[in-house]
């Protein structure tokens, strides 16, 4: 399977040409983070948006974000149990200077207006999920990550520069070295040049069938990095929320794990309790699957977080009212399963963003850092959107101060010119995401991950033919990056689980790197 350098048909010379300092591709918590503090450095950044800015997932974050804030708890505390639930592969640096900066991030997010749940005394309202060791868990009813972006926002939008309803097709680079970007509104082209490139799109959930991805985010941008030389690193840790609504033909939408953490319990027809719900997601994900491989049914039993005198629809009011679009407002047994929800690989960063092309930085889940490991600990998600966004705007700043804009003509063709019609290209997109659900989803083998390579390449040699399928060649192009990297971690650890190799390795004690022509190298750092 080769892949062309560009996969869109341009010239630069031609399309209408705009420069900025700095460019924020993606508006959720990450990409909105990087602005706030690029601007109170004096920074105007333009952000480009496919929707409307906070049209994100991180924007639809219900759990909360965690911080060592509790007067019972410490940063060695909370450090403690992110290198337990990593499973020996979060890069210890890294994972320091999150849940230290992370404290003062979360102080930041306070003295700006973010209003977090406080009881009656006005203390914060700490709630524990999934492998941790306390309650340290600072939330806003169950929309924490509206309630934080929302107040970022107000300080972001009237400040930036912003292009709405673009996306991204290509980033410009001229002999690894970083020019700009190439946009299309899906009728016109605009090239956009500037010394730094922010990535904040987002992660790749979406390339699986059944997901909790919202808005169609889906992974392009990060192949669209690896095709302008981005390393790509652990691309196959991806994390399966066990408690998303299991209706048939409806959308599997998140049941928060601070719902479990409140004191619901997981239950199969029967009412017998199968698993203690507060273990690693990916320990509890597994059972719940393997439950249905049995024959049974998996529901999520509210009853106990009632009868501990806890208003659900005050608490989680959100998935309330989402419970009442699908009838299930009444009952206290809501039928679950695993989806695709959190990618833990991505563009290969620095938590400054950083990546091995300057000028391109990554932010949040568009990159991976290693301070998730093997398995991201609960709610370390929007710590890491805010710690990244603050530390990569320092980073831009620097780099802004020595570069210059790069004016480089680059154009493209190829011999592709037919056009594939929406229906085929939607046929296609749901191929790709029935091929990763059911041969690289919760428990992968040789033998399915074989399939889904044999499957994903003929997809790819499918679409050579056509000039307009620039997004499902960047998702075969990412799927395949993950293929491999599943293929190549012959053990399970972590949210990566082979039942043909279903124990830990010290022999895989590394990191799995995408480099160029889809040569996978293992890394220690």
């Amino acid at each position: 399977m080769h892949i062309d350098r560009y996969l869109t048909c341009f010239d630069t010379k031609n399309i209408p040409n705009e420069v900025v300092d700095t460019i924020i591709v993606g508006s959720g918590l990450a990409g909105i983070s990087s602005a706030y503090y690029l601007l109170k450095l004096g920074i105007k950044p333009l952000i480009i948006t496919k929707k409307k800015p906070g049209i994100s997932n991180s924007f639809l974050a219900q759990g909360g974000i965690a911080a060592a804030i509790g007067c019972l708890d410490s940063v060695d505390l909370h450090f403690q149990d992110t290198i337990n639930a990593g499973k020996g592969l979060c890069i210890e640096k890294n994972v320091r200077i999150l849940v230290e900066e992370g404290l003062e991030r979360v102080i930041d997010l306070i003295v700006a207006g973010v209003e977090f749940d406080r009881d009656e005394n006005g203390f914060f309202k700490l709630t524990r999920e999934g492998a941790h060791s306390i309650n340290r868990v600072l939330h806003s009813k169950d929309k924490t990550g509206y309630e934080i972006g929302k107040k970022l926002l107000e300080h972001v939008k009237d400040n930036v520069f912003l292009a709405e309803g673009f996306y991204l097709e290509e980033i410009l680079t001229d002999e690894d070295k970083y020019v700009g970007i190439l946009l299309s509104d899906g009728k016109n082209q605009k090239v956009v040049r500037s010394k730094s490139l922010v990535l904040a799109t987002g992660g790749y959930s979406g390339v699986f069938l059944r997901n909790t991805s919202a808005y169609n985010v889906s992974g392009d941008s990060i192949a669209a990095a690896y095709r302008s030389g981005c390393e790509l690193m652990d691309l196959e840790f991806i994390q399966f929320h066990p408690t998303a609504i299991y209706l048939e033909g409806k959308p599997g939408w998140l049941i928060s794990e601070a719902v479990r953490g409140e004191g619901a319990i997981l239950v199969d027809e029967n009412g017998e309790r199968f698993i203690d719900e507060l273990r690693p997601r990916d320990e509890v994900a597994r059972a719940i699957l393997k439950k249905y491989q049995e024959g049974h049914k998996v529901f999520l039993d509210i009853k106990p977080l009632i009868d501990k005198g806890i208003d659900f629809k005050e608490r989680f009011p959100n998935i309330f009212n989402m419970l009442k679009e699908f009838g299930l407002e009444n009952s206290t047994k809501i039928p679950v399963s695993p989806s695709a929800h959190y990618t833990i690989g991505g563009i290969k960063a620095q938590l400054d963003g950083r990546t091995n092309i300057k000028g391109i930085f990554a932010v949040g889940e568009t990159a991976c850092s290693g301070v998730h490991g093997s398995n991201r600990l609960a709610s370390n998600s929007l710590l890491e959107c805010i710690v990244s966004g603050y530390k990569t705007a320092y980073n831009v700043y620097i780099n802004n101060m020595c570069s210059r804009i790069d004016y480089t003509n680059i154009d493209n063709d190829n011999d592709a010119k037919k056009q594939m019609d929406k229906p085929e290209r939607e046929n296609i997109l749901k191929r790709i995401k029935t091929i990763m659900w059911e041969n690289v989803g919760l428990i992968r083998s040789q033998k399915s991950l074989e399939t889904a390579i044999r499957e994903i390449e003929s997809v790819y040699d499918a679409l050579s033919p056509y000039c307009n399928v620039r997004y499902l060649k960047d998702l075969t192009i990412l799927c395949k990056g993950i293929i491999l990297s599943a293929m190549a971690r012959k053990e399970s650890r972590g949210v990566h689980f082979r039942e043909d190799y279903p124990t830990q390795s010290d022999e895989f004690l590394r990191h799995t790197i995408l480099e160029k022509n889809f040569e996978i190298n293992f890394r220690r750092f």
